[in-house]
């Protein structure tokens, strides 16, 4: 009988490091969560075992037990009444509180004017710009030949230029000469906001009334786990500007007024389904084609819609599984320019003409792809995400008028959650579960593995990766197969969490959250 209780006892004790250690070994962070369930069983375990083995009588071991479980019930009533759940602490998706007599942070309240020193010359910060009309530069791949600025900022800092609170959201800039456009929520409305480059003035704002994604993603707990606002980055092409928002809300707007040209509803208008976190692709242009294409529903039916540039008119829709978060982008194979969409359950190739798919490979699972998918010399491409799902690449063919798509292999070494890879010559480098990495892409293997930068963005100039760091930091440095050389940083950048993507036009570079804005000037090369 003795043996038994102690040895039973250490069995229940050994449950929680063997969990502890399973979890960690999976290196994704969403696994964290199955601690919640792991340690509710294992406070069973232990209920049991001091109710089957505890030396007090049967009737008081069992009254401890009750009176434990109402002291339980008593604290979590409390809590849920004391605390205020107020979305996700990091990309770990672990939650954050705020006490419930404080009051909610009113994002009008915080639109005060930039704070602005005028202290850097109109005719300098003139010479610094260049359009930046999409997300993640013009191949939508966060990757440029060569850095427009000096990358030693130990030596030549970044000069501020402006700051300025901004509404929640986790969009991006594009700019066009003076004039940089991203979305925010303000309030309840849903807004495209176009600020001046140079002095961070608001030059006008679109709003759409009583718009706002928490007060119609209303079916799933998920969606405040992701925050408030628009998650996309407008795009801008000869003086429109055009943007989706968090609920499916398409609107074509004159760059220089925002007034609006036209506007469609993608989710609603095809009776799709919103993402548990918002629609967060962001509108493709196909100039040749006359088109904006945008992603829409999470299920299957309507998941990718050309529209008319000018006149709004539907030009063609394609039939899927699902879409997911990623932007679509062209790439050519064998001579032949192709969307290619990352999506919940496949990546497809389509003509851009017509939206037929021309191939598809499956991409099983439920979980979000966001990474911008790469291509690897003539016929790879390589797709990155996390949640287990792993990081393929693909090798594409084609014969007479089939394709034809065959995986090389897989790699869970580079799990991308919310980023995109960057690749320099036979080497892959992105944030694996928030923390730098570097893959060879003969095979899939890790490289090497260097600093956490939690689950930030980043763009790459050459063999310099810029990193917005999920704390708010903003970091350079240079890449090799060896490792990651800093090169300069700013750490009083950005104050709180920060998923959104950084911009850099020329020498500027405008970083947000979803509470503040600062545009730099970068150094002279």
């Amino acid at each position: 009988m003795i043996a038994t209780r102690f040895i039973s006892l250490a069995l229940i004790l050994l449950f929680a490091p063997l969990i502890y250690f399973t979890v960690s070994a999976q290196g994704m962070t969403y696994s964290n969560w199955f601690f919640v369930p792991a340690s509710i069983v294992w406070m069973l375990l232990l209920s049991f075992w001091y109710l089957g083995f505890g030396k007090k009588t049967f009737k008081r071991r069992a009254l401890n037990l009750g009176m434990g479980l109402v002291s339980i019930v008593i604290i979590a009533l409390v809590l849920s009444r004391l605390l205020r759940y107020e979305g996700s602490t990091s990309g770990s998706s672990f939650p954050r509180f705020s006490w419930a007599w404080q009051s909610e942070e009113n994002s009008v309240e915080r639109l005060k004017p930039p704070h602005n020193d005028g202290g850097i010359s109109p005719e300098r910060l003139k010479g610094a710009v260049r359009n930046l009309n999409q997300i993640f530069g013009p191949e939508r791949n966060g990757m440029w030949p060569e850095a427009e600025f000096n990358t030693d900022w130990a030596q030549h800092p970044p000069l501020e230029v402006w700051r300025r609170p901004v509404g929640a959201g986790w969009s991006s800039f594009s700019v066009s000469g003076k004039r940089s456009v991203t979305q925010e929520q303000i309030g309840d409305d849903e807004t495209v906001t176009c600020l001046d480059l140079f002095t961070g003035e608001t030059l006008w704002r679109h709003q759409n009334k009583d718009v706002r994604l928490l007060l119609t993603k209303t079916d799933t707990p998920m969606a405040s786990m992701g925050g408030e606002g628009p998650r996309s980055t407008p795009t801008i092409h000869e003086g429109k500007v055009y943007s989706l928002g968090a609920t499916g809300i398409l609107n074509c707007l004159d760059l220089e007024t925002g007034q609006e040209v036209w506007s469609r509803q993608v989710i609603e208008e095809f009776e799709g389904v919103n993402h548990d976190w918002g629609l967060a692709n962001s509108p493709l242009i196909l100039k040749d084609q006359g088109t904006v294409v945008v992603a829409s529903s999470k299920n299957a039916g309507t998941n990718l819609i050309a529209f008319n540039l000018e006149s709004g008119k539907t030009v063609w829709t394609y039939d899927g599984l699902g879409a997911s978060y990623s932007s679509a982008r062209i790439i050519e194979y064998f001579g032949i320019p192709q969307i290619i969409c990352v999506n919940l359950k496949n990546v497809t190739g389509h003509n851009p003409s017509t939206g037929v798919a021309l191939w598809t490979y499956n991409w099983p699972g439920n979980f979000p792809r966001v990474g911008q998918p790469n291509k690897i010399g003539d016929a790879g491409l390589l797709l990155t995400a996390s949640y287990g799902m792993g990081s393929p690449l693909l090798k594409l063919s084609k014969k007479g008028r089939d394709w034809s798509v065959e995986r090389a292999w897989n790699s869970t070494r580079l799990k991308t959650k919310f980023s995109s890879a960057a690749i320099i010559g036979g080497y892959a480098y992105g944030l694996d579960e928030g923390r730098l990495a570097c893959i060879d892409l003969a095979d899939g293997s890790i490289v090497w593995k260097g600093e956490k930068y939690g689950f930030g963005q980043q763009l790459l100039f050459g063999n310099h990766l810029l990193i917005q760091t999920e704390k708010g930091a903003i970091v350079i440095g240079q890449l090799t197969p060896k490792g990651f050389t800093e090169t300069g940083r700013i750490d009083n950048a950005l104050s709180s969490m920060t998923w959104n993507a950084p911009a850099v036009a020329g020498r500027f570079l405008l970083v947000r959250n979803n509470r503040e804005a600062i545009c730099y000037l970068l150094p002279e090369a």
